[in-house]
Order: C-alpha cells, then sequence, then structure tokens
C-alpha cells in the first residue's frame, strides 16, 4: 500500500512539473537561451584567450628560431678559429634552443586544433542560437494571438448574451405597447358605449339621424357643387360683359 501511494505521489507531482512546464514554456525557453548565449559568451572568451597564447608561442618559437641561427653563426665561426671548446658549447646550447622551439611549435599546432575546434562550435552555437530566438519570438507572436482570440471570443460570447438580452427587452417593450394600444382601444370602446356615441354612429350609418363623422363622400360632393356654382358664375359674368352687336343696314 506504501509503494502504492509513493507512486500515485510521484505521478502527481510530475503531472504538476509538466501542467508548470506547459504554461510557462516560453520563460523556460527564454531562461534557457539567456543561458546559452552566456555560456557562448564564455566559449567566445576562451577563444580568444586560446588564440593569444597560440600569437605568444609562435612569437616565442620565431625568437628561438632567430636564436639559434645567430649560435650557429658564432660556433662556426668559433671552428674556423679552432675553438672547438667554444663550439661545443655552442652546439650544447643549440640544442636546447632547438628542443625548446620544437616545443612551442608542437604548442602552436595544438593551439591551432583548440583554436579551430572551438571556432567551429561557436559558430555552430551561435546559428543554433539565432534560430532559436526566432522561434522564441514565433512563439511568443503564436502566443499573443491565441490571447487575442481566446480574449476576442470571450468578448463576442458576452457580446451575443448581451444582444440576446436586448432582443429580448425589446419584444417585452413591444409588447407592452402592444398591451397598452388594446388597452386604449378597449377603454375608447367602453367610453364611446357608455357615452351612446356607439348608438348615434350606428343610427347615423342606418341612415337615421345626422351623421356623427363627417364621410369623405360628402366633402368630395360639396366640393364638386361649389366647383359647378363658381364655373356658372363666371360664365355669367364673362356674358354680361360682352356688348349686343349692332345692326347693320344692307
Amino acid at each position: 500500500m506504501l509503494k502504492l501511494f509513493t507512486t500515485l505521489i510521484r505521478g502527481a507531482v510530475a503531472e504538476a512539473e509538466e501542467a508548470a512546464f506547459d504554461q510557462h514554456a516560453t520563460r523556460v525557453l527564454a531562461q534557457q537561451l539567456r543561458d546559452a548565449a552566456t555560456a557562448l559568451e564564455f566559449a567566445k572568451k576562451e577563444l580568444a584567450l586560446a588564440m593569444a597564447h597560440r600569437a605568444s608561442e609562435a612569437r616565442a618559437a620565431e625568437m628561438l628560431a632567430a636564436r639559434i641561427a645567430t649560435l650557429e653563426q658564432s660556433a662556426m665561426d668559433a671552428l674556423t678559429g679552432d675553438r672547438d671548446d667554444l663550439a661545443t658549447e655552442a652546439a650544447t646550447v643549440i640544442a636546447a634552443t632547438e628542443d625548446e622551439r620544437k616545443d612551442r611549435l608542437d604548442a602552436v599546432t595544438r593551439f591551432d586544433a583548440d583554436i579551430a575546434r572551438l571556432r567551429a562550435s561557436s559558430e555552430e552555437g551561435n546559428r543554433r542560437l539565432r534560430e532559436l530566438r526566432r522561434g522564441l519570438e514565433m512563439a511568443r507572436a503564436q502566443e499573443a494571438l491565441n490571447r487575442a482570440g481566446a480574449n476576442g471570443r470571450r468578448a463576442l460570447a458576452g457580446g451575443n448574451g448581451a444582444l440576446r438580452e436586448a432582443e429580448a427587452t425589446l419584444a417585452h417593450i413591444r409588447k407592452l405597447h402592444e398591451f397598452s394600444d388594446d388597452e386604449h382601444a378597449a377603454l375608447e370602446a367602453l367610453d364611446k358605449r357608455n357615452s351612446g356615441a356607439e348608438l348615434e354612429e350606428k343610427l347615423a350609418a342606418a341612415g337615421f339621424g345626422p351623421a356623427v363623422k363627417t364621410k369623405p363622400a360628402d366633402v368630395l360632393a360639396r366640393l364638386r357643387a361649389k366647383s359647378t356654382a363658381r364655373s356658372a358664375e363666371a360664365a355669367a359674368a364673362t356674358a354680361d360683359a360682352i356688348p349686343p352687336a349692332t345692326p347693320t343696314n344692307g
């Protein structure tokens, strides 16, 4: 049982770690790139230091070569002067100097190999760092796009909810207005019934009693009558204005 609980706890911890990593993946990547950039900067300094040592060893080898040439010339001059003892002493120094020069040249060769390896590793590391930085920027842009999309979807959902509520409110207002119109019409009908106006309208419509409301047909008939009378008056005035014709003698 204890082993089961231990396994469950380890599983929960692993899931929590994975969830935390997923949530902060871009932040973790950014820190990893900072660490990589620091390491590459250190490697760059090491490369510069190796190149400086290589140059120092090469200069030392050149100086030793010049010293060997000078000693050889002096030793030959001693041999010419029958000073074998000085020539032998010079030969001993030349041999030691040649060994030192060989060591210096070997060091230069090793430095050349190390420098080439460090330079290749540095260039490869910088190339990969540039690619990873571009990937980080793309990941950040995608995260920003995802956040914008999620915010937009939430805003649209809230807007749609508000629109549905507004439509329901408008429908309720329209129902209230319709109810108010119906109520007003009902009250007006009751008022007519109570005042007898409805009965008067029915009697007038049946031809009994004066009309309660003016009919458009009556107005049109009245206008026609006025127009006919006006035309007759104009014709009579025109006839009075024309003098009678004078008879002529034949």
